[in-house]
């Protein structure tokens, strides 16, 4: 039900409309989750299985392919090979949970603090991260360098894109008043995951695998401390009353 205006305006005046018990409700109501708190929590949990399970197969696969260096080769060359189909999955289920986190994240949010360029950031990420998994099957194939040219573009956008996107909702969050609380780290998780990044383009002498895997650990950890605070929105009194 929409809020009344303030006042009305009258020849001598105006006169407030709102008494101060309508003013809490639709204070309340500016707040409020638009997202029903189960969903919300689905949402969030499956954000949760979905980093750990990508970093469960990936860490597994740093200790047992052998033939590759975890230090100086990147996470796309196990994408093929032993255990390449289980770190494929990994990847579709990150890709879902970032589109999970394009909606959740927008409409757990208070409507004056919204980033719908976030949101779009973080689909674009979830689109393109499978896409970064498909193209590595090309290799050895008459479309291999396509592939590689669609690969790389594919992988820069994704870490752009979702760099950009978690340093926006990490800072429209401190001001939410729901999700202010611990929004210090996820600010931090944010610029250090994106100094990380281009620490790759402007730091060549660092170790190319291994500041790739930072970043992608620090990408993580920041999902992870958005599903905390996603979760937290789901305790709102209010939200809990409206989803009776």
């Amino acid at each position: 039900m929409p809020c009344p205006p303030a006042s009305i305006a009258w020849p001598d005046g105006p006169i407030d409309a709102i008494s101060p018990g309508s003013a809490t409700l639709c204070a309340s109501q500016a707040t409020r989750n638009t997202m029903h708190p189960t969903r919300l929590r689905l949402a969030s949990l499956f954000l949760l299985s979905a980093s750990a399970y990508f970093a469960l197969v990936a860490g597994i696969l740093q200790w047992t392919r052998s033939d590759l260096d975890p230090v100086a080769i990147p996470l796309s060359p196990y994408l093929v090979g032993p255990g390449g189909a289980w770190l494929r999955s990994a990847y579709y289920a990150m890709a879902l949970a970032i589109l999970c986190m394009a909606v959740a994240g927008y409409r757990a949010t208070m409507p004056a603090s919204r980033s719908l360029l976030a949101a779009i950031l973080f689909g674009g990420a979830g689109l393109a991260l499978p896409v970064v998994a498909v193209t590595e099957l090309y290799l050895g194939t008459p479309h291999e360098s396509a592939a590689q040219l669609i690969h790389g573009l594919a992988a820069q956008a994704t870490f752009l894109w979702l760099s950009f996107a978690m340093l926006l909702v990490s800072g429209r969050w401190r001001r939410d008043p729901r999700l202010q609380r611990g929004s210090a780290t996820g600010v931090a998780l944010a610029w250090l995951a994106t100094a990380a990044l281009w620490s790759m383009v402007f730091a060549r002498s660092l170790p190319h695998g291994l500041m790739q895997k930072l970043t992608i650990a620090l990408v993580l950890l920041w999902m992870c401390w958005a599903v905390r605070q996603l979760w937290r929105t789901t305790q709102d009194p209010a939200d809990a009353q409206s989803a009776r």
